[in-house]
């Protein structure tokens, strides 16, 4: 360490070391020592305290700085290890856990299994030191290799567990000691009822020793929790369409039924009852097919008014297929290839219970540590995945979840949930809201990840609590949510969960972040479109916009962003942050983002892309509530464009319930008609940009930029994300990694300036040409300029053209070349 010109070497395990090397100068006296002395040791207890702990997953890691007491700031770089070049790691944020002070932040873009080397420099009062250098190694991919103690399974099997004599589902997980650490269970084709199995863990399991559930080679076997409903079906002697049947054994109060291949909506009762809201299945009340059931019959009806008899019909009558009781042990539990369908019958309790009903889950994890899923498909299950109490380092990829509850309206979803108890008996209801769930739902853990899945018409594609239940350094990542009603629920407490390179189409909400407490927060490169609004009814929460409902039409709105909880409780809150990420809409009730007021500590925002077919991309409610005198938002280099160009880019509702509204038509106002309405100074929009992004489609899959977009290389470079090109990356998620469609890019031959400029642009050559032809082309390129032997000392005025990017095509005695030019 070098202190004021000299060198001391420090040695804090011997105490007699502890003089630094003092004794090797001619001190003019004590004093000068003991001063000397303190304050270095005041440096070394400053510098010398801080602990980096980094958790990588496969292509991020996450880290967490500790004792840092009289720290102010701290710089993390990385490198891979064979790499030279250190690169700068996004600032991590300064949160509280536990009572305990720490830096939280992400490291993201990393290859699998690599080795990392990781430092910190912490910044005090009194200068910088840099840590030692760290070592960590990115995750590899899980391994589902059978391990030598096989034992094979059939639907109908009761033999001794041999590939030639296949055994028993039940019997296998029923009897002691049959499937332990180092089992692997392969399941060979056929469908499986087996159902409610248990494993309880007593020991650790470890990678060479797990235990492995999957489809046997060349097999596609189903687990099916329902049962077809086969007793033919009546039509109703009143109403039109109204058909029912007898049940099935054992799938009484079914919370799942399948028409051919749609789940239907439980509606709450056949004819009106006043005490469930008179939403029944007799009128079809919401405007969808449903059906109706109690413990011995169901009704079905719907649109079209089909013949049940004359399609599959399948009921739910198992609540789960496996409960883990990991007891915090590791089971590296592996889960691949197979199927789980049609599971959904809850247990009734009796009637006075604080429940009436427990809700069903195809895995039932609890208190489990590794776990992985690979290439397994969930199809019209109550839920699909439930991790309770601490589960840690997970990974779900690869697999398909399947319903039709996230096409459901907000009211749909919400309404009959319990029995009603009266003095003349009880009212049993069908349990729409049974269906409230998440394929994946996450209690409390660390070091999950969720890739390359698709999640395809969930109440929830990843959900949370919404107030308990610490997560952190969580990777959802690479997946696509199609018709979900909430895609990703990350409410609650989290810290470091990084959501990136998610495609989300027609969610009734993207991203719901209500409260995002603790922080930090990572959404990058994601892309949502088509938020749709949902139709509600009259007693349910529906949109309030800018004029008094009209007639029926409660609608809810469609948004990317979520927030808005109305939570009450003391964990702090977290900050925000979306880079890199598009979003665009097409219907009139969908938004990028509502916002009443500000549940996060800090929301910062840069790069990103919003625009809509014909509306207004954002709606803030209640602005000028006294709530949100210090609403905080902070944006960079964003683009907002509107296709419709009477329409506003904001409409600002002042107080919600009323109707004054302030429209804001052009982005150089955003910032001060934010701020002016909500009275908040912490509203900062800098360089905002309203241009048309060029897609070059927006369908399913698309949102690629044009070659000659705006967008292209518009936005700022962020410390920690190096994955573009150019100078700086694009404006949204897409990064143009094409060409530009023209001749040539000469970069040499001729320098035009100002570029960009605001239309006078000037020449210089690099051979002391003279003169040349000049063409100029827009972006679709039609020539709009042709001038012949233009000199060099001329200057171009396309001031009346519109603001855009151009080609300029210049032929000389030395060739054509062309250059891109922006005219502001």
């Amino acid at each position: 360490m070098v202190v004021a010109g000299f060198y001391f070497k420090l040695n804090v395990k011997h105490q007699k070391s502890c003089n630094f090397g003092l004794s090797n100068f001619n001190f003019m006296n004590k004093k000068i020592t003991f001063l000397l002395l303190l304050a270095l040791t005041t440096v070394v207890s400053n510098f010398f305290a801080q602990t980096l702990e980094c958790f990588p997953t496969y292509n991020a890691m996450g880290f967490k700085i500790t004792d840092i007491s009289g720290v102010q700031l701290v710089k993390v770089e990385y490198k891979k290890e064979s790499d030279a070049i250190w690169l700068l790691a996004y600032t991590p944020d300064l949160i509280q856990i536990s009572g305990v002070d720490q830096y939280r932040g992400s490291i993201f873009n990393l290859e699998e299994a690599t080795t990392y080397d990781v430092k910190i420099t912490a910044y005090t009062g009194s200068g910088a030191n840099v840590l030692p250098t760290q070592q960590y190694i990115t995750l590899d991919s899980p391994s589902f290799s059978a391990t030598s103690d096989i034992k094979y399974v059939s639907p109908n099997g009761n033999g001794d567990f041999s590939a030639g004599n296949p055994g028993n589902l039940t019997t296998l997980f029923s009897t002691a000691g049959l499937v332990d650490c180092g089992t692997t269970v392969l399941l060979t084709n056929g469908v499986y009822k087996q159902a409610n199995l248990q494993l309880s863990l007593t020991t650790d399991c470890t990678e060479n020793t797990p235990i492995i559930i999957m489809a046997a080679p060349g097999a596609t076997p189903i687990v099916d929790g329902g049962e077809e409903v086969t007793a033919a079906w009546t039509l109703h002697a009143t109403i039109p369409n109204l058909y029912s049947s007898s049940l099935p054994p054992n799938a009484g109060h079914s919370t799942i039924c399948v028409f051919g291949n749609q789940a239907l909506y439980p509606y709450p009762t056949v004819n009106a009852e006043a005490l469930l809201g008179n939403y029944n299945l007799a009128s079809l009340s919401f405007g969808y097919d449903g059906f109706v059931r109690d413990a011995n019959t169901i009704w079905i009806k719907t649109l079209n008014g089909d013949d049940p008899n004359n399609f599959n019909v399948f009921v739910s009558s198992a609540s789960r297929f496996l409960t883990v009781y990991g007891e915090d042990l590791d089971a590296y539990l592996k889960i691949k290839g197979i199927s789980f369908q049609h599971f959904g019958k809850p247990i009734l309790n009796a009637l006075g219970s604080a429940q009436d009903s427990y809700g069903a889950m195809v895995l039932d994890i609890r208190r489990t540590n590794h776990v992985y899923l690979d290439n397994c498909r969930f199809s019209y299950n109550t839920s699909d995945i439930n991790f309770s109490g601490v589960c840690s380092n997970f990974t779900i990829q690869n697999c398909l979840f399947k319903n039709d509850a996230g096409k459901w309206s907000h009211a749909m979803i919400k309404k009959s949930n319990d029995f009603v108890n009266t003095l003349f008996g009880t009212i049993s209801s069908s349990r729409a809201r049974s269906v409230e769930n998440a394929a994946i739902f996450i209690d409390q853990g660390r070091l999950g990840v969720i890739r390359g899945c698709n999640f395809d018409g969930m109440n929830s594609g990843v959900a949370s609590y919404f107030d308990t239940g610490f997560k952190e350094e969580l990777d959802i990542y690479s997946n696509t949510f199609i018709d979900n009603f909430d895609a990703i629920e990350n409410d609650g407490l989290c810290s470091n969960l990084r959501v990136w390179n998610n495609e989300i189409i027609r969610p009734m909400a993207g991203f719901s972040v209500a409260p995002p407490l603790i922080g930090p927060r990572y959404f990058y490169r994601n892309l949502v479109h088509g938020m749709k609004g949902r139709r509600n009814e009259q007693d349910d929460p529906y949109f309030i916009g800018c004029e008094p409902i009209s007639g029926q039409n409660y609608r809810s709105q469609g948004i990317g962003i979520k927030t808005n909880s109305g939570y009450t409780g003391n964990a702090a809150k977290g900050n925000l942050y979306f880079f890199n990420n598009t979003f665009h809409a097409e219907d009139s009730l969908g938004f990028v983002m509502t916002s009443w007021t500000d549940e996060w500590a800090t929301a910062t925002f840069i790069n990103n892309s919003y625009s809509h077919a014909t509306s207004n991309p954002f709606f803030y409610f209640d602005l000028a509530n006294s709530t949100n005198s210090d609403f905080q938002l902070s944006s960079q280099n964003e683009n907002y464009f509107s296709y419709n160009s009477a329409a506003p880019i904001v409409t600002a509702k002042h107080i919600y319930g009323q109707f004054q509204c302030t429209d804001i038509m052009n982005v150089s106002m955003l910032e001060s008609t934010l701020s002016s309405i909500s009275t908040s100074t912490n509203i900062e929009i800098d360089l905002p940009a309203q241009y048309d992004p060029q897609f070059t489609s927006t369908s399913a899959g698309g949102f690629e930029l044009a070659n000659l977009s705006l967008m292209v290389d518009a936005g700022t470079a962020i410390p920690g994300f190096y994955d573009y090109q150019g100078l700086s990356p694009d404006i949204g998620a897409k990064e143009n990694y094409g060409q530009n469609n023209i001749d040539e890019l000469n970069s040499e031959l001729f320098v035009i300036y100002p570029n960009p400029s605001t239309g006078l642009f000037s020449f210089k050559s690099s051979e002391g040409l003279k003169e040349f032809d000049l063409e100029v082309h827009n972006s679709i390129g039609q020539q709009l300029v042709s001038k012949g032997n233009f000199s060099i000392d001329e200057t171009l005025n396309i001031t009346g053209l519109p603001s855009g990017v151009y080609i300029f095509t210049l032929l000389s005695s030395s060739g054509k070349s062309s250059y891109r030019v922006v005219k502001f």
